[in-house]
Parts: C-alpha cells; structure tokens; sequence
C-alpha cells in the first residue's frame, strides 16, 4: 500500500525545489510544443480529435482512484469531495463537455477556470507527496492538463472569445462562488480558498482575515480574471465587415486568419 498510503514515504515535496522547477519545464515544454506544431496537428484529424479526448481519460481515471483513495484511506468524506466547488474540480468536468462538443461557450467558461489549475501547479497543496506515491501524479497530471488543454484550443483549435465573455464569466462565477461561501459556512470548509490561504504559501497570505479576506480574494479574482479577458484572443468585431462589399469582406476575412494563424 506504499503508493497508496496515507502520508508520505520519506521524504516531503518542497515547493520551487528542483523537481518542482521540473514539474513546471514539462508543462511548459508541452505548450510551446503545442504552439509551434500548431499547424500539423491540426492537419492530423485523428490526432486533433482524440489526443484531448485519450489525456482527459487519463486524467479522469486518476481522479476516479483519487476519490477511492481519499474515502477508503484518508477517511474524507465521499460526497464532499464530489461536490463539484473547487474551480479545479469545475474545470475538469468542464473538460469533458469541451472535448466532446467543442462549445465555444464552454470554452469561454474553462479559459478563465482553467487558471487555477495553473495556480495549482505553481503553488502546489497537495500534502507533500513525492513521485512514489499517487497522489503526486495524481495531482500534477490533471491540473497540467487542464492547463495544456487550454493552450490546446486556442493554438490548434484557434478558439477565440466573444466581446460578452467577461460578463458570461461573471453570471457564471458570482453564483458558484456564492454557493461555495455558504458550504464553508455550514461545513466549515475552504473551497476555492474563500475562507482562508491554501496551507502552502501564497501571496494569499498577505491578505486580511475573516471577511476582509474574503472580499479583498474575490476583488483580486475579478482583476485577474479581467486582465486575461484584455489579453485574450478575441472574435473579430462583426461591425468592420458589415460595411464592405463581398470583395473586401473576403480580404478581411483572409487578413484575420492569417492574423490568427
């Protein structure tokens, strides 16, 4: 039971260690991969469909055992852990429907969710484990794929926002949040880290505690979430080509692929 046991064997995961800086090359690696291979993986139907698809069973398997391992060895709790609260979690489940239906929609919902995942990998929570135990592969394999996914669409799938997005984010999260805030409260529980940091450090420490803390996170969640809505890539405004003529849409039309290529 060595790679299912309850704590960690030997030694502890230390955060911005060597193996941590390699853990972050890897996912960085595979992205810029991703990006400048862009054209022939999206000229390989076979590979632009299923490559997500096979990664996200992975990823799926893992988090079938982790909820087996968490119950019938840690002892949590089976439905909460379900619950789908944290913005990881949303983002998983997320995966699938954006795999298998392409919605733009629900991408523009995983694009913002997908970046706690990124937080994830840099600010690692996950108990310390080391690569002789599960839930270190457990916990760096899915928030990496979720972050590569989202490189995924946007570089070979050339998803791109709509100019509402923010706002859809915004009817989409307010409530989530809301929902999650009043679970912490009845079960005295942390998701999305609206009650308090996550155990290992981040800037989150430097906020205030109790309420303060609360509204301080979900102001810095709403900047950051608006500075990836300005940087991201978005659909072109239908307005320029309204005006032109048949000839001159087809420019504008080619001059924008090209741009997105």
């Amino acid at each position: 039971m060595g790679f299912f046991s309850k704590e960690p064997l030997g030694q502890t995961f230390v955060s911005f260690g060597p193996l941590h800086w390699t853990i972050i090359g890897v996912l960085v690696l595979s992205i810029v991969l991703t990006v400048v291979f862009r054209e022939r993986l999206r000229a390989r139907p076979m590979v632009r469909r299923y490559l997500p698809i096979w990664l996200g069973s992975v990823a799926w398997a893992m988090e079938i055992v982790f909820h087996w391992w968490s119950t019938w060895v840690c002892g949590h709790n089976f439905w909460a852990e379900l619950v789908p609260l944290e913005l990881c979690y949303v983002s998983l489940l997320l995966t699938v429907v954006l795999c298998f239906t392409r919605s733009k929609a629900v991408f523009e919902i995983f694009y913002f969710t997908s970046f706690g995942a990124l937080l994830s990998v840099i600010f690692a929570d996950h108990g310390g484990f080391m690569p002789d135990h599960f839930r270190f592969w457990h916990y760096f394999f899915i928030h990496s794929y979720i972050v590569w996914l989202d490189a995924w669409f946007l570089a070979v799938e050339k998803f791109r926002l709509r100019r509402s997005s923010f706002l859809r984010l915004l009817a989409f999260m307010i409530p989530l949040a809301a929902i999650a805030k009043a679970a912490n409260i009845k079960f005295s529980l942390n998701y999305m880290f609206l009650t308090r940091p996550p155990d290992t450090g981040t800037p989150l420490d430097y906020l205030n505690t109790g309420w303060a803390y609360f509204f301080e996170y979900v102001a810095i969640a709403i900047a950051v979430f608006f500075i990836m809505y300005l940087f991201a890539p978005k659909e072109p405004r239908k307005r320029l080509a309204d005006g032109l003529g048949d000839g001159q849409n087809e420019i504008v039309d080619a001059d924008i692929q090209a741009a997105a290529t």
